[in-house]
């Protein structure tokens, strides 16, 4: 059988949908079966003691228990989240504690992961890139394990399935996708208002480039296009005296302008108007039910109002984790600027349609481009390592332009709708690190990795289409197969085989935490866990009730008490004059009141002002000192002075 005979079989089997099927299924499991071995030992190893972790579960269960979000539950995040994980804990009769926190945070990780990786299929019809976009995905949300039950799993996996539901909006009218976007939307809003006003921008903007009545209008599209732009800078204004945030601000704008100028070149979609009344209407459906759903469970519209818009806009004064970008990362912000300016000229200042020349060329970038933004948010940057350019998770972000550059005659692209909305949701998603840049970072990049598969299947595309039926596409093909092999054995050797040894290794050498709840979780040292156990027990022994300073979440848990006022981790910044009086007034009659305190953990949050901290500072007596905490307790009662 002759080489072209061969490559036409092998393509008819490629083509072939049962087996296409099968081996898709075989593919996804395998993989998610690994990232579950390697998430469950990642996830039940280690405790970050600034303790967002028991923040959010004491806040969780408060709800669950009592209602009353904001009014008698402190939280800065949407009442979206606590519905949706109250309900889930509810409805299965789950007890808030540290295991089952891990275990449904475990199972977002892994879902997340999955999800992107199957919206990658329906985007691309790319098996290959779709399973390399899971495992990928999954390793940039490794830190889920330094805060379980945060925000941002559920954001992202979210992000996750906005995607999915967005490759459902085909070339006709799709008013169910739309209706199901719209409510996804809304729920980001309401868990975390911030992210969820990135995405209506970007979902905005690419409404506006699909809808020839929105794009024929000149003020609203030029006003959504510069909105788009500018939104880095009106969020970090307050903050542009800290080098850092203006770092951040023109990294963002830059990858914006360059969105913004590949479009440009590009000829607008022509969807349906009508579907803007079901992407609306989902919204709003969504947005009203949450409402209304937290107001019936004892919540003020007052709380309500404080806690989803006024608490984030604190945020920012309240406490910050600059994100530190190197300055060679201006380098890539100018070269992807040059890039789309090239191929707005190449696109638009030609009479006829691009060569094949011109198209196989975008085809490579694009495929270069596409890998390295990938493997950016794990760490593997060229030419610079992960080591010497500071914020290399965001490195690729100017790049994220290619996506949109046509590559194949014509510029016909398969539900072009979602491959428009991707880039967009990227550019803007990378403001999710401001103000606090810890964990967020990776979040802030995570839709690199889908964006860099686009790209790659973008560029295949155009070198299939670039090179002539042939000897030279089958050598083509056949290098494309060598290549994906070895990209392949170093992504899942470096991503999956070395953590699963190294996490279960590092999870079986580890001492059982053993406490009410957290009997999974295991600590590096026998003395980590005698710590926790000997506040623990202390505390049983000692108060009635307690407060801790700052926040740690986790010993109410421990002691399975429930926490006698507001609680936060960084509650000195983040609770104004009003906060900190209510714990006053709700502990000031609460006989042998205890204070669990930890000055070093204290000091990393900032500032230390107002009523609480100067009652706090008197009428309290040592009990006992363990490592850096202290425990001290109140004879009688006190008089909650203003």
């Amino acid at each position: 059988m002759t080489v072209e005979a061969l490559a036409r079989r092998a393509a008819a089997l490629a083509g072939d949908r049962r087996i296409r099927l099968i081996v898709a299924l075989v593919g996804f499991a395998a993989a998610t079966i690994v990232t579950v071995l390697i998430a469950h030992p990642r996830m039940f190893t280690g405790f970050a003691s600034y303790d967002d972790e028991g923040y959010m579960l004491t806040a969780l269960k408060g709800f669950v228990n009592h209602g009353e979000l904001y009014d008698r539950v402190f939280t800065q995040y949407g009442p979206f989240y606590y519905e949706f994980w109250g309900g889930i804990f509810s409805i299965f009769g789950i007890s808030v504690t540290h295991d089952s926190g891990r275990t449904v945070t475990m199972i977002v990780w892994v879902l997340s992961s999955l999800v992107f990786g199957l919206a990658i299929l329906r985007m691309t019809r790319s098996i290959v890139l779709g399973i390399a976009t899971q495992i990928l995905s999954f390793a940039s949300l490794y830190v889920l394990n330094n805060e379980p039950m945060h925000p941002i799993g559920l954001i992202g996996l979210m992000l996750g399935v906005i995607l999915l539901i967005a490759g459902f909006v085909g070339e006709g009218e799709s008013p169910y996708p739309m209706a199901l976007l719209g409510a996804v939307v809304a729920a980001l809003v309401l868990t975390k208002i911030n992210v969820g006003i990135f995405a209506v921008i970007s979902i905005a903007f690419a409404c506006a480039f699909s809808y020839p009545t929105l794009w024929r209008r000149r003020w609203p599209r030029m006003l959504i296009e510069a909105l788009f732009i500018v939104i880095p800078i009106l969020l970090m204004a307050g903050k542009f005296d800290e080098g850092w945030a203006r770092h951040y601000a023109i990294h963002v704008v830059f990858s914006a302008v360059a969105v913004v100028v590949v479009l440009r070149a590009r000829e607008p979609d022509r969807r349906p108007v009508g579907e803007l009344r079901w992407l609306i209407g989902g919204f709003l459906v969504l947005a009203v039910v949450s409402c209304v759903a937290v107001l019936g469970s004892g919540t003020s519209i007052h709380g309500l109002i404080h806690g989803v818009i006024e608490q984030p806009l604190h945020q920012a004064n309240a406490f910050s984790l600059p994100m530190e970008l190197s300055r060679r990362i201006y380098a890539f912000d100018f070269v992807a600027l040059g890039v789309a300016c090239a191929y707005w000229y190449t696109a638009r200042g030609r009479a006829v349609e691009a060569g094949p020349v011109w198209r196989g060329i975008w085809s490579v970038v694009a495929i270069v481009v596409g890998l390295t933004m990938s493997l950016s948010v794990a760490g593997q940057v060229l030419p610079f390592d992960s080591t010497s350019l500071a914020g290399y998770p965001l490195s690729m972000l100017p790049f994220v332009c290619v996506a949109l550059m046509t590559t194949t005659p014509g510029g016909a692209l398969k539900r072009s709708f979602v491959r428009l909305l991707l880039p967009l949701l990227a550019v803007l998603q990378a403001l999710h690190g401001y103000p606090v840049a810890g964990s967020q970072t990776f979040l802030s990049a995570l839709l690199l990795v889908p964006t860099g598969a686009l790209c790659v299947a973008n560029g295949v595309a155009g070198l299939a289409e670039a090179v002539e039926v042939g000897a030279d596409r089958i050598a083509l093909g056949g290098f494309a197969i060598l290549m994906a092999v070895v990209l392949g054995w170093f992504v899942v050797n470096t991503y999956m085989r070395e953590p699963l040894d190294l996490y279960r290794t590092a999870y079986h050498d580890s001492v059982p935490l053993d406490l009410p709840g957290s009997s999974d979780i295991r600590l590096a040292s026998e003395e980590e866990v005698a710590l926790y156990t000997t506040i623990t027990a202390n505390i049983d022994r000692y108060c009635p009730a307690f407060v801790t300073q700052p926040g740690m979440g986790s010993f109410y848990q421990w002691t399975e008490q429930e926490p006698p006022s507001y609680l936060a981790t960084a509650w000195e910044t983040l609770f104004d004059e009003e906060d900190q009086q209510k714990v006053i007034d709700d502990t000031a009659s609460i006989k042998d009141l205890c204070l669990l305190r930890n000055r070093a953990l204290e000091a990393s949050w900032g500032t230390r002002e107002g009523p609480l901290v100067r009652y706090l500072e008197q009428g309290f007596q040592p009990i006992g000192q363990w490592g850096g905490y202290e425990l001290l307790r109140r004879e009688g009662t006190r008089s909650a002075t203003r």
